[in-house]
């Protein structure tokens, strides 16, 4: 008996297989990633700098929420504003997201605020004692349940040297460098003074190839110098006694009142021969190259989910 039936089931599978085949292959069922963005500044007590975030967030808003996966840009602060990471990620928990792309808009990979508050702050280290520590300091400890996966900081490739030159240029305004110098002035880092150090050389020497000006020099004007001008100011005159006009450039991401105008213009205030000194007062923000920047390097962690 098995061996008359064998031959008509064959035959029937056969042509269920036959039947089956056709042009196109059957659907495969595939979960889509929910992602959530978030893009995490410094922050500060100056609206304006505050709103200088807010703003490039809503700039890159609609283009990357084009991407099907991504269901909402937002913005975090690690100190001193709202909202908090902490709030954050509760809010993208909350609606059911699998992953948070982390877009750290610090000016370095390394420094105390990255490694002893952002990357605890965000889920990716849980050192017991660094979280107690955070918690006496005031910040809000929460462990998303999605996926963090975090992007560059802004010294990644040439984007900060590019954007440096071209406020050099601008201040230059086409004039012989022959007799200028720059000074570049940083925020600074009490703990990773050596990190923010190399970031002011490596511009620096980005800018001695990229212009015809020959003098670069530095000075920190944040908690570093606890907000005294006092270390631009020796910068500045020991750059005049080379050369016969300055260029004074802020490598700061946004416009901090306390820093722009309290501290580095008061610092060129008590300089004698002001005339000779041509600063702006500006930042890093805005610029068309950070969001494509940023618009790319989220593009890139949103393959790697794919």
């Amino acid at each position: 008996m098995h061996n008359l039936r064998s031959p008509a089931l064959l035959v029937a599978v056969i042509a269920f297989l036959l039947a089956s085949c056709g042009d196109k292959p059957a659907p495969v069922a595939t979960g889509t990633n929910k992602v959530g963005v978030l893009i995490v500044a410094h922050g500060s007590e100056s609206s304006t700098w505050n709103g200088m975030i807010e703003t490039l967030a809503d700039e890159v808003r609609d283009t990357l929420l084009q991407e099907p996966e991504i269901e909402a840009v937002e913005v975090a602060f690690l100190t001193a504003s709202s909202p908090s990471i902490a709030d954050q990620m509760r809010k993208f928990d909350t609606a059911g997201y699998d992953h948070a792309i982390v877009v750290p808009l610090f000016l370095a990979s390394e420094s105390s605020r990255t490694n002893n508050y952002f990357q605890y702050l965000v889920g990716i280290r849980s050192q017991a004692k660094a979280l107690k520590q955070l918690k006496n300091e005031g910040f809000d400890i929460y462990f998303p349940k999605l996926r963090v996966n975090l992007t560059p900081s802004l010294d990644d490739g040439n984007l900060l040297k590019k954007n440096i030159l071209r406020r050099v240029e601008e201040l230059q305004a086409g004039d012989s460098g022959e007799d200028m110098a720059i000074v570049l002035v940083g925020y600074g880092d009490q703990q990773f003074g050596n990190q923010m150090e190399v970031l002011m050389e490596n511009i620096g020497r980005y800018l001695k190839i990229k212009t015809d000006i020959d003098t670069v020099a530095y000075a920190f004007c944040g908690d570093v110098v606890d907000y005294s001008g006092e270390a631009i100011v020796e910068v500045i005159n020991e750059v005049f006694d080379m050369e016969e006009e300055i260029l004074v450039v802020p490598v700061l991401l946004g416009v901090d009142e306390m820093l722009q105008t309290n501290t580095i213009q008061a610092a060129i205030n008590a300089i004698t021969i002001q005339s000779k000194i041509r600063y702006e007062g500006d930042s890093i923000l805005p610029d068309p190259k950070v969001n494509k920047w940023l618009i790319e390097k989220v593009g890139e962690a949103l393959e790697r989910l794919r």
